[in-house]
């Protein structure tokens, strides 16, 4: 297809199935500059476009460089491309590599959130371990046991490979994501790696007629923590989340006799699992002790009342804590806005941030110069009002968009959002599908665009659902001007 206006900015949005995959080249004076932002897929089921075929084409668009790689977080559908397409990438020269703050290895905070996302993955691991083991009379509560250990290990995928019985889960893990995650890292070597910090206003030489504004992630462990709870006014959909399970985990799914778990502990580590112990230790009766046991409570014992057993029930809150682990690695995530000088536009890329992330923006105040000299301040909220693209986060999950403070404050009549997706593999999940789209939030996408919403699985969103918020003429009238392409490979957004 010609386009006689030559692009200003150009958005390929690949459709190689559930994961991000977006490059972004800018019109200078100069030529061409192109950034690719993130590269990897839980998989496809609707397009059946592949990695390699990805990456070829990166590859001819680009003549093999990139003048800037980003890296948004440490999750297989963002990364996992690195790895498996290596010696492709190999191929591709990279003159610098942006990544979040929370990826720096010399960064105290960072080594922190880092320890506190192994230690989680560890837990999370057993945990799954333990479920597959445990022993109960119920078959329905064995079926339900084993749904959620499928859901769990399926959640973990996004951290990698699953490793084999006996080997420590986050080691494991960290040789295939995080190892994709490190070479991305470390593509443009040690001096062109930049770790960025929210407030930071980038206006760098090679890309000269734009602006660059990071946002998240925050500094604040408790804007990390944050992900959404279950009625929050600042989702369109939310669930609940926990975290009390993480300290009983690693002691209920090692299989150990109490006092040997508790011998192998040592210093803080001892005392904190003492002050979290319901009961004083020397209460305790060790159900590895079934003959003791049968003695002690002969009716809980009996054969009869093994319906009545609670022995795994306290296994049943682990899946909270597989969402508690993947939506804190999404809140890391590296989110950062673009801004076309001379007009104002706003490019949005939120990565997958979740609500203590997108909340935080709007403690920021970024101060930015004019070309007479002068200066002013530009804040979160004046940038979401100036967007006319938005990344729409997480495939467009319940929880990684928010409302008052984010899609809300989106008002320009020509905002376009764009979906990295694939429904089929989202919704073939266990144990519950996957909403993705969420519906209330792919609602009022469709409503805030008038229906100018983009799917990397289905094209323009002209689906059942799309039909009944918005018909058919009405999203033809509302996409008029939009320059577009979808084709098998990807889905691309032009702007002049």
């Amino acid at each position: 297809m010609s386009h006689p206006t030559p692009y200003r900015v150009r958005i390929r949005m690949y459709r190689q199935g559930l994961g991000d995959c977006f490059l972004v080249s800018f019109r200078g004076d100069a030529g061409l500059v192109h950034a690719l932002i993130d590269c990897g897929t839980l998989g496809a089921k609707m397009t059946g476009v592949t990695m390699e075929e990805v990456v070829a084409d990166i590859r001819r668009e680009t003549g093999d460089h990139l003048h800037l790689l980003v890296a948004t977080h440490e999750h297989k559908d963002h990364v996992s491309g690195f790895g498996t397409e290596r010696a492709a990438f190999d191929e591709i020269r990279v003159d610098r590599v942006w990544v979040a703050w929370t990826e720096n290895p010399k960064d105290p905070d960072a080594r922190k959130i880092q320890k506190h996302k192994g230690d989680l993955m560890e837990a999370v691991g057993l945990a799954a371990r333990a479920l597959g083991a445990a022993r109960t009379a119920d078959p329905a509560e064995a079926r339900a046991m084993g749904e959620m250990r499928g859901g769990m290990e399926e959640l973990l995928g996004f951290f990698g490979d699953l490793p084999a019985a006996g080997e420590p889960f986050a080691a494991a893990l960290a040789k295939t994501v995080h190892e994709a995650m490190s070479y991305a890292t470390g593509k443009a070597g040690k001096e062109g790696v930049s770790f960025l910090e929210p407030g930071q206003v980038l206006e760098p030489d090679w890309l000269p007629g734009f602006r660059v504004y990071v946002l998240g992630p925050p500094r604040s462990e408790a804007a990390l923590r944050n992900l959404g709870e279950h009625g929050s006014a600042e989702l369109y959909h939310a669930s609940a989340q926990s975290t009390e399970l993480a300290a009983a985990l690693a002691f209920g799914a090692s299989e150990k006799p109490f006092r040997d778990f508790r011998a192998g502990l040592q210093g803080d580590d001892r005392q904190e699992f003492d002050r979290r112990l319901p009961f004083d230790p020397r209460f305790r009766v060790e159900t590895a002790d079934e003959k003791d046991c049968g003695k002690r409570f002969p009716s809980y014992h009996a054969e009869s009342e093994a319906w009545r057993r609670i022995d795994a029930d306290w296994l049943t809150g682990a899946p909270e804590l597989a969402l508690q682990l993947d939506s804190y690695t999404n809140n890391t995530s590296l989110a950062f806005a673009v801004e076309m000088v001379d007009d104002g536009r706003v490019l949005l890329f939120a990565a997958d941030a979740q609500v203590g992330n997108w909340l935080s923006w709007h403690e920021l105040t970024f101060r930015v110069g004019e070309a007479d000299g002068s200066g002013r301040a530009v804040t979160a909220a004046d940038l979401l009002r100036r967007a006319v693209v938005y990344k729409v986060g997480h495939h467009a999950s319940h929880n990684a968009t928010v409302t008052g403070k984010g899609l809300e404050l989106m008002e320009r009549d020509d905002l376009v959002a764009m979906i990295a997706l694939d429904h089929e593999v989202a919704i073939n999940k266990r144990p519950h599908r996957w909403e993705m789209p969420a519906p209330a939030l792919y609602r009022r996408l469709l409503e805030k665009t008038g229906g100018r919403v983009l799917r990397s699985d289905i094209g323009w969103a002209d689906d059942d659902a799309a039909e009944r918020v918005i018909p058919k003429a009405e999203r033809e009238a509302g996409r008029a001007g939009a320059d577009v392409d979808v084709t098998n490979l990807y889905v691309e957004l032009r702007l002049s």
